[in-house]
């Protein structure tokens, strides 16, 4: 089976593109290796990826003109990430995220992908509603310009299967965790602020909760996705899923297991926002029942794996 996939050199595109040569897929990535965080991360990932199987396009994803193939699924992970951007970078949620989603389902029409998979995110729920974000009940009322660059992407995908035969899938991601992670994130930042004794940025109290869903368990969720959209004997009218952990934690609690890893204490300060949700928690029912979806690595494991990673990660 031949796939691609955008945003190749990411995260959760690094680890699922590892995963999928491993099992002998054929895969066409794309990423513009951008300076959003140390582009030496993204390169050796790329570097990494070295599989006989996997072909890499150094390019902008609104730029897919020149790139033609017969492809079974395409798979778009491509986004500026993130709900803390610098102003003058927020222009890349217009440009990467909306007008980025919109030239890959161009690609797609283009040629005839009739299976289709892209990531929302967790940021596109509202925070005020009790209990577990659910795809069908929770309002989505985004507080970030990056939810709301998610969110129009779901609405993207809608409009885009009014005129073609396509099936396609969103999966919104709960804060994926795990080595060779985005040194943005809270969990990395605590690690790398802690190693170099810099004061670490508590925001809104470390009071947040994140539903922290280990890198492993999201490809394995994805890895589903891709079997229940290529076996589906039905067209699949743009399904979401959550792929989360069911367990958040509070902030300041992560930050004290990696304490508590580092064995020393943290210089903190406290700083207040009003554009990241206060909790994120997944109801990961329906990606259960319908893709298999079974997390199966706690936070302490996943934490500890990851923190022995970032150990050697100067090294690599």
């Amino acid at each position: 089976m031949k796939v691609f996939v955008t945003g190749s050199s990411g995260f959760i595109g690094f680890h699922l593109i590892k995963k999928l040569t491993e099992l002998k897929y054929e895969v066409v990535g794309v990423d513009d290796h951008n300076d959003y965080y140390n582009v030496s991360l993204k390169n050796l990932r790329k570097k990494l990826l070295n599989s006989k199987n996997f072909i890499f396009h150094k390019k902008n994803i609104n730029a897919l003109e020149d790139i033609d193939g017969q492809f079974d699924i395409a798979i778009n992970l491509a986004a500026q990430a993130g709900v803390r951007v610098r102003k003058e970078k927020e222009y890349l949620y217009q440009s990467s995220n909306v007008s980025g989603f919109r030239s890959f389902c161009n690609f797609c029409k283009r040629n005839k992908i009739k299976k289709i998979i892209y990531a929302s995110s967790s940021s596109v729920y509202s925070d005020k509603s009790p209990g577990k974000f659910n795809e069908l009940t929770t309002p989505l009322k985004p507080k970030s310009n990056y939810g709301l660059s998610k969110l129009s992407n779901e609405k993207d995908a809608t409009l885009f299967l009014g005129d073609n035969d396509a099936s396609i899938i969103g999966l919104r991601f709960f804060s994926v965790y795990g080595p060779f992670g985005r040194p943005d994130m809270a969990y990395f930042s605590f690690a790398e602020s802690l190693k170099k004794k810099k004061i670490i940025t508590l925001n809104n109290e470390g009071k947040m909760y994140r539903d922290m869903t280990y890198i492993d368990d999201v490809v394995d969720g994805i890895l589903g996705a891709i079997n229940y959209v290529m076996n589906s004997k039905n067209t699949i009218r743009n399904e979401i899923f959550n792929l989360g952990n069911d367990k958040p934690i509070k902030t300041s609690e992560l930050l004290r297991k990696i304490e508590l890893y580092f064995n020393q204490r943290a210089k903190t300060k406290i700083k207040y926002t009003e554009n990241e949700s206060l909790i994120t928690h997944a109801d990961i029912t329906k990606a259960k029942n319908l893709l298999g979806y079974d997390p199966k690595v706690s936070l302490d494991e996943g934490i500890t794996k990851f923190l022995d990673w970032y150990k050697s990660y100067e090294n690599l």
